[in-house]
Order: structure tokens, then C-alpha cells, then sequence
């Protein structure tokens, strides 16, 4: 469907890593592995402090997000790419490391040094207030058999780094969870696991996929659609290939790139404001801002893409700086109107026309582009008596449930559906 995305000024805040245990558990870690080789290059000097997220973290970042509201009336939604396991450190023994399969811990649980007490409860009460949206970054992010083969065979990065409970080192810097290195049945033995702990944890299916690292290839992809996995995120960014920069500049100009069932996001506009250096100015604010502006000038939705070591560091002054300039980059937003949406949405507004993204557990934010007249019909929750329309800015707007489907007439809009229980 052709819609307006400059007039909406449409943006989607993917952000990678949530849940994912590296790359140092505490300070202490960080400090002693500060010389390895990996924490020493400039991902490390980048990456090297990041994190687990605490409670504190997550309702730092939520509340920051409900201080906002954008054109559409409501706050700007976090697409939180989840990690939905870690490995299990006491359960991986020295010199052998002999183990069937990776012996795993799963999210929001986590090992040793990882544990943080509370953090569901925040993740839960983010969700509820409708400015956290999980989606899928994988099992575990780990390239399983290259790292358990250089802990096998004694590489000293890998065992040095496993003494602080982290997986960061050569062999796992060079692949990836889903990179064509890894056996194929594994890669989708993995992602299965990751789909079905994603279900029992969410109580929904993932809609969108960004695989660890920027690496997979069409079997992962053809696999994930029979999972019921339609988006994929970082196309563009793939890390395979000739020529990345061109691709990625070709990629701006392949919007709405569908093919079947497969939705394939625009390419990311990087906002990393943790980055120091030369990328402080090419990763910050107001680069991200063009970037954002570009898209909508392009009349297509702007996808930003922020990692979460730019809000989650073991230095807690750094994590906090870096909210400071995500709060300033969605000042300039609203400022300008834009509406927060999530992959889901997107397809869903491309495909049909309007789109139905869950409130938590209390309703259904509804957005609808078609002309009004049509009903708009999707299940409602269960154990829902009745609906009614709690807010929004589409007139016209009535609500009924029939037979588990909640039927909505609206114009062009949104309109908040809440659920109704004894």
C-alpha cells in the first residue's frame, strides 16, 4: 500500500543486544580483561564495558520514553531485540569443556556474575506502558562450535575471558550464531529454540529477526519464515558480499522491499552516542538526525538503530550520557511530529493498511490508513468481555467483540482499544 511515510514522519528504534550476556558481567571482569585482544581494538574500546541491563537500567530508559509523546498522541515504543538465553558457566567445566550441546540458562534468568534481581518486573511494567516491544536477536548470539572449539583447544583469549563469565574472544569476534560456519542443523536447532522460548515468554511469536552480527544467509531466512518470522532487520548491513557501502546506499532506493511473505527492513541509520572519537560526530545526534530527515525526504519510514552498550555500561555515568542524547534526539522528533512505530507495524500498514500492536495486557493500539468504512476485525484477548475506546485520534471511532474478534469502524487514525474482564 503506497502511504505518505514523510507526512507521518514514521520512525522505528531497533535496538540490539537486550539480554544478551557480554561483554563483561561486572566491573571487576572488565578491569581484568581490559589488555585481552579483542577488548583492546576499537570494538572493544566500544563494546568492552557493555552489559547485562539492570532493573534500573530498563526503567531508566522506559521512563525516559513515557516523557514523550509523539504526532500520533502516543510515546515512542523501544524495539528491544532480545537474546532469549546465556550460556551456563557452572555447568561448563574446564580443561574438556565436555558437553552434548551448549548448556544454556534463559531469559530473563541468568548465570553467576550475569544475575539481576527485579529486571523482569521492569521489562513487564515497560511493556505495559507500551514503550518496550521485544523482538528477536536470537538464541544465545553465540557461534557455539567455534567458541567451544577454542576453549577445547586451550586458544588463551577464550579461556581467559571464560574465567570472568564472558564469551568475548577471536574465534566468536570472527562468526556469528547463524553464520554459514556453523553447522546447519545447528544454526536451525538454535533458532527454534529461540522462537519457541520467545513464545512462552512473551505469549507471542516474533514478527521480526535480526540475526547476531549481521550474519546469515537464505537458509536461516527460509527457516525463520517457517517459524512464522516475516521481517528481517540489517539487510543492507549484511556482512557478507562486495562493495557494503553501495549496497547499502542502493538498498534506500528498494523501499517497500517484499518478496513473498519476506519483509526486509530499510537500511539503518546508525545512532550509537556512546561512540567516542571520529565516530562521535558520524554516530551521535545530529547525524542521525539527517539521516532520519533524509529517509523522510526519500518518502519512506526512517529506521534507526541504536546497540544497547550506548545505555548499558558497567561505568553507569556513560550509560546515563548516553540516554541524555537519546533524550535529545527524540526531543528533535516530536519536535517535528514523527510517530514511533515497530517493524511489525510497518509491514502491517505496507501489506493492509492498518496494524494492531499490543498495550501490555490492558488493549490494542490500532492504526489505520485505509478509507474509512471497512470494518477492522482481530482477535481479541483472551478473557475479554467487552472492548472500549480508551483514546486517540482517529473520529468516528466504535468498538464491539464478536465472537473473540474485537470489530472496529474508525476514519484514518489512531484509536487505543482497551479490554474489558470481569
Amino acid at each position: 500500500m503506497n502511504l505518505d511515510w514523510s507526512r507521518m514522519k514514521a520512525v522505528v528504534l531497533e535496538s540490539d543486544d537486550w539480554g544478551l550476556c557480554a561483554w563483561s558481567p561486572d566491573e571487576q571482569a572488565f578491569r581484568v580483561l581490559a589488555d585481552a585482544p579483542e577488548f583492546r581494538g576499537a570494538t572493544g574500546r566500544r563494546y568492552g564495558g557493555s552489559t547485562l541491563e539492570s532493573a534500573a537500567d530498563v526503567k531508566e530508559l522506559s521512563d525516559l520514553l513515557l516523557e514523550f509523546r509523539g504526532g500520533d498522541g502516543f510515546p515512542p515504543v523501544w524495539q528491544a531485540n532480545t537474546v532469549m538465553a546465556s550460556p551456563d558457566w557452572a555447568r561448563l567445566a574446564p580443561p574438556g569443556f565436555e558437553c552434548a550441546s551448549l548448556p544454556l540458562i534463559d531469559y530473563p534468568s541468568a548465570p553467576g556474575r550475569w544475575a539481576r534481581p527485579g529486571l523482569w518486573g521492569e521489562v513487564t511494567r515497560a511493556r505495559e506502558a507500551g514503550v518496550w516491544w521485544p523482538e528477536l536477536h536470537g538464541l544465545h548470539h553465540l557461534p557455539e562450535t567455534a567458541w567451544l572449539t577454542a576453549l577445547r583447544r586451550g586458544d588463551d583469549d577464550a579461556r581467559r575471558a571464560f574465567e570472568q563469565q564472558s564469551p568475548v574472544c577471536r574465534a566468536v569476534a570472527e562468526s556469528g550464531e547463524y553464520d554459514a560456519s556453523e553447522p546447519l542443523e545447528l544454526r536451525r536447532h538454535n533458532l527454534d529454540g529461540a522462537v519457541r522460548r520467545f513464545r512462552t515468554l512473551f505469549g507471542r511469536g516474533p514478527d521480526s529477526f535480526c540475526p547476531p552480527d549481521y550474519r546469515w544467509d537464505d537458509a536461516v531466512e527460509a527457516c525463520a519464515l517457517e517459524l512464522g518470522v516475516t521481517a528481517f532487520q540489517g539487510r543492507a548491513e549484511r556482512t557478507h558480499g562486495v562493495l557494503p557501502h553501495v549496497r547499502h546506499f542502493l538498498a534506500r532506493f528498494c523501499f517497500p522491499d517484499l518478496e513473498g511473505d519476506r519483509f526486509y527492513l530499510p537500511p539503518r541509520i546508525a545512532f550509537e552516542p556512546g561512540a567516542a572519537g571520529e565516530g562521535a560526530a558520524r554516530l551521535g545526534v545530529d547525524a542521525a538526525h539527517r539521516g532520519i530527515r533524509a529517509a523522510w525526504a526519500l518518502r519512506q519510514p526512517a529506521i534507526v538503530s541504536s546497540h544497547r552498550t550506548n545505555f548499558v555500561q558497567v561505568d553507569a555515568a556513560r550509560g546515563a550520557a548516553g540516554r541524555e542524547r537519546l533524550r535529545e534526539l527524540i526531543t528533535r522528533l516530536v519536535d517535528e511530529g514523527a510517530t514511533f512505530l515497530t517493524d511489525a507495524e510497518l509491514r502491517s500498514l505496507i501489506v493492509r493498511g492498518w496494524s494492531v500492536r499490543s498495550i501490555g495486557s490492558r488493549g490494542a493500539l490500532v492504526r489505520n490508513r485505509r478509507a474509512a468504512g471497512e470494518a477492522l476485525r482481530f482477535p481479541a484477548a483472551a478473557g475479554a468481555e467487552r472492548v472500549s475506546i480508551r483514546e486517540g485520534r482517529a473520529a468516528g471511532a466504535s468498538a464491539a467483540l464478536a465472537n473473540g474478534e474485537v470489530v472496529l469502524h474508525c476514519d484514518v487514525g489512531e484509536v487505543l482499544v482497551e479490554w474489558r474482564r470481569a
